[in-house]
């Protein structure tokens, strides 16, 4: 091989090095929790090979897609500028009213039918008094679940007398423990709905209001939008989306509880934070939230492989979201300082 080849097989590894490394740097800014999503998969796969099995990916899915159902919703909210704090008592009461449902209904297809049906109504209607109090009245979305969450969980307690009411009905229980290709029902059903949010948020007139009314509502009322109906939409989604949530988790332990789910709402909004959509509304991005559900709860796997559990998972899920919250805030402000020293 004579210089001039060595010097030209040089020149290309370079380059190639400089393609792959800038690629490597693009993907790390643009999907940095992608990144670290597949760095614990392997990492705990090194560690634990059992970690990688198709069966603990497929319980990871499970998990993530109960919760992930809420997380899309309080992701679509956060964009229109909203919040919901009783997300978790409505979840709760879900289960609750599902299981009763089909203790007294579930013998035949009708019967379920009703049952599912029922509860989702119930669900969905108390996302549309949160969304009364919060247009009409005036009040704030925070103050206005807060006291809605009280009251779905003192109610809850009241119903059940806090004891846990299960179901037997084999429905529920073939959509729990059904799988297709590995993968179970309930999976499936998230990807559903991960598709129905994706195509309304970016591609219907609806999504485009969403992002117009929590980027600046006083700009998106004047331009003609009706922010209001926009506003109550999105509650009575959160409560719709509770309702599925409660039964695919009725569907998972064919039981239901005041005491399943308190955690919802803030991993909800672990997921989407994590995912990139800021607090302050008008931006966000529905399937950024489903890497962020499925980064915390292999997380959670993870830590369970390692012998690390329990108690650890609260600690970890808030040290995640600190962190992902100041390097947003740290980024932004480095952003808006370059740009103000450009413009100097």
């Amino acid at each position: 091989m004579n210089g001039t080849s060595v010097l030209n097989l040089v020149r290309g590894d370079n380059l190639m090095f400089r393609l792959v490394s800038g690629a490597a740097k693009k993907l790390a800014i643009s999907q940095p929790v992608l990144l670290l999503l597949f760095f614990i998969i392997i990492v705990v796969s090194l560690i634990n090979p059992n970690f990688a099995s198709v069966s603990n990916a497929s319980n990871i899915l499970v998990d993530a897609s109960i919760y992930g159902v809420a997380a899309l919703a309080m992701t679509t909210a956060i964009i229109c500028g909203e919040f919901d704090l009783s997300l978790a008592s409505n979840f709760a009461m879900s289960q609750i009213l599902l299981c009763y449902f089909l203790n007294l209904w579930g013998d035949s297809g009708l019967g379920i039918l009703a049952a599912i049906l029922c509860t989702l109504m119930v669900s969905t209607l108390i996302g549309c008094i949160n969304a009364l109090v919060v247009v009409k009245g005036k009040i704030s979305s925070f103050i206005a679940t807060l006291g809605m969450m009280t009251v779905l969980r003192g109610l809850a307690l009241l119903l059940t007398g806090g004891d846990m009411i299960a179901t037997s009905n084999e429905f529920v229980k073939a959509i729990g423990r059904g799988t297709f290709l590995g993968i179970s029902y309930i999976t499936y059903i998230f990807v559903v709905i991960i598709a129905v949010f994706y195509f309304v948020l970016n591609y219907t007139r609806f999504g485009r209001n969403i992002y117009a009314t929590g980027g600046n509502y006083n700009v998106a009322k004047v331009a003609g939008i009706k922010v209001d109906f926009y506003k109550f939409s999105i509650f009575a989604i959160l409560g719709l989306c509770a309702g599925i949530a409660g039964f695919l988790f009725v569907c998972l332990m064919r039981a239901g509880s005041v005491l399943y789910g308190t955690d919802l709402a803030l991993t909800c909004v672990a997921a989407t934070v994590i995912g990139g959509t800021p607090l302050t509304g008008g931006k966000g991005n529905i399937l950024k939230t489903v890497v962020g559900i499925v980064l915390l709860y292999v997380i959670y796997r993870a830590l369970a492989f390692l012998g690390i559990g329990g108690y650890y998972n609260s600690l970890v899920k808030g040290l995640i979201l600190l962190v992902i919250v100041a390097g947003d805030a740290y980024f932004t402000n480095t952003g808006r300082s370059a740009l103000a020293a450009s413009n100097q």
